[in-house]
């Protein structure tokens, strides 16, 4: 038996928002949902007589219902609802009301769309061809989902499957990452009105802090290496030298310029310019490269190969000298820690970092890069050879050292 009723979904509304007007389709206690394209402010809803209090309103709806009711009955007459659940009469519904302007939006067809933008790089799109594959494994009847079938009680399974192989709620908030982007996509061109993420919140673990002590970098940097291995430590300095330089944009880098390492970042499309200390030319110099400046992607097919590489042989090797489990992130969060804690001004380590609404480059119009050079040096000074900054105090006993010297 299949029954109908209006159904005010409320569930993905923000508070003082209208909602939309849904008609309910059961068919043996599985229920779906047909849009009626109309919303209404829960205060205008009558709950207990289920019933718009704006006649007007519910004239309109009242013949929206009929019409699916008017299908469903012609449907089952001739058969063509046998043996359905509640979601396929609803689809044959919507086909029959009109399939140019009512067929719903298939969310996973949406997710092959987006992932297919030209302006997405190919890993990119990997990762979110990756979460249409977790989506078809938690649902082997994923293609017909729309998105009017995603909530948060969907959500909320959804994350306790992926739990299931992925314990670290970091990991599964990518996939959740993605599907929110293909709904803001879907929203912007009109495809659904629905947004679960209104109440359905993303929100990060906190994690470890993933930062070497100058001490720790300068057992890794000297350590007695057989050299396959000293590659990897050489990249993930090279990375360290540059202020953290991620792993893509180091690995794509061409561009030097009297003496400094010019690039976009990838991640944020941002001009770049970093000088390129001794130490680091060594190993530029050490891990020449053919199409770019490093060679890795000389054998390595793919970033996403050499990255996951070069953090397997870094973890050996740190287990070997008795260091936490590193990986290229390490990088940029120690060298952000020890600037901090040698008192670097802050403005300083913002702009080195990226983080002060700007670029490296920027200093054109807002930041000296000269500062940037000197913060980048005095790191490297610290880290590989022990040289403390001078404070002003260090400038006073100095001055004043040098003054009884000459009495």
């Amino acid at each position: 038996m299949i029954t109908t009723k209006f159904y005010l979904d409320t569930r993905s509304t923000a508070a003082g928002c209208a909602a939309p007007l849904k008609i309910s389709v059961t068919v043996n206690r599985t229920v779906s949902y047909i849009p009626t394209g109309i919303r209404l402010l829960p205060s205008d809803w009558n709950k207990s007589g289920n019933r718009a209090k704006s006649a007007a309103i519910q004239q309109a709806a009242d013949l929206i219902r009929m019409n699916v009711i008017n299908i469903c009955l012609q449907l089952s007459q001739s058969g063509k609802l046998d043996g359905l659940n509640a979601r396929e009469v609803r689809d044959r519904i919507l086909e029959e009301m009109s399939p140019a302007e009512h067929r719903p939006e298939r969310l996973l067809e949406t997710f092959r769309i987006y992932a297919a933008q030209p302006k997405l790089k190919p890993r990119t799109k990997e990762i979110y061809l990756a979460t249409v594959a977790r989506i078809l494994a938690f649902d082997p009847k994923a293609e017909r989902l729309t998105f009017a079938d995603i909530d948060v009680g969907w959500m909320d399974r959804f994350d306790s499957f992926l739990a299931q192989t992925s314990p670290k709620k970091n990991a599964r908030n990518i996939h959740h990452r993605n599907i929110r982007a293909v709904f803001n996509y879907a929203r912007k061109r009109g495809f659904t009105q629905n947004y679960p993420f209104l109440i359905y919140e993303i929100r990060n673990e906190a994690t470890k802090k993933r930062a070497l002590s100058a001490e720790m970098l300068r057992t890794l940097f000297y350590a007695d290496l057989p050299e396959w291995q000293r590659k990897y430590v050489d990249f993930f300095f090279a990375s360290f030298f540059l202020i953290g330089m991620n792993t893509e944009d180091l690995l794509h880098a061409t561009d030097i310029v009297d003496g400094r390492l010019e690039y976009r970042r990838a991640k944020t499309a941002k001009p770049y310019s970093i000088k390129m200390e001794p130490e680091c030319q060594a190993i530029f110099r050490r891990m020449a490269g053919k199409s770019y400046l490093l060679n890795p992607l000389d054998t390595y097919a793919k970033t996403c190969h050499w990255t996951s590489k070069v953090d397997n042989v870094l973890k050996d090797i740190a287990a070997r000298l008795g260091l936490p489990r590193i990986s290229m992130y390490w990088a940029r969060h120690s060298w952000i820690t020890i600037a901090t804690d040698l008192d670097i001004p802050p403005k300083t380590v913002e702009a080195a970092a990226g983080h002060s609404g700007g670029s490296v480059t920027d200093i054109y119009i807002d930041f000296d890069r000269s500062k940037i050079d000197f913060a980048n040096r005095v790191v490297m000074d610290f880290v590989l050879y022990k040289k403390k900054p001078m404070t002003i105090l260090d400038v006073l006993r100095s001055a004043q050292e040098k003054k009884a010297a000459g009495d």
